[in-house]
Formats: structure tokens, sequence, C-alpha cells
């Protein structure tokens, strides 16, 4: 399917929930076409008021360009 020369479009959808369990930590259950789930968790540090339990969003917006 994903050599397929004839295929012009696609269409990508990911579905993500997000749980708030203190004011800056977050986990977000994020899955494609309801399968693959994955669980992350995200936080700040503790300069800007979260607990530094977690990668911050920077953090993975930053992986995400290198990926």
């Amino acid at each position: 399917e994903g050599l397929d020369p004839t295929i012009q479009s696609r269409e990508i959808v990911f579905d993500a929930e997000v749980d708030l369990v203190s004011p800056f930590l977050k986990l977000a259950t994020v899955s494609r076409d309801g399968a693959g789930h994955m669980t992350f968790a995200c936080d700040e540090g503790p300069s800007l008021g979260g607990l530094g339990s977690a990668p911050t969003p920077l953090m993975y917006f930053s992986a995400a360009l290198a990926f």
C-alpha cells in the first residue's frame, strides 16, 4: 500500500486524551484509528511550578523535530 504510485493523498488521524494530574503534570494517551495506544507524561520543572517528574512539552517537541 505504501509503495503504490497511484496513491496521491493520505489521511492520518491521531486521537489524544489528556488527563490533568496536577497543575503542570499531564498524562496523554494517543492512538491511531483506535489502536496502538501510547501514554506519555509531561511536566514542567520546579522553576515554573511543576514537579520536574517528566519531560517538558518543549523536550517532546524538540525530540519530534529530531525524528
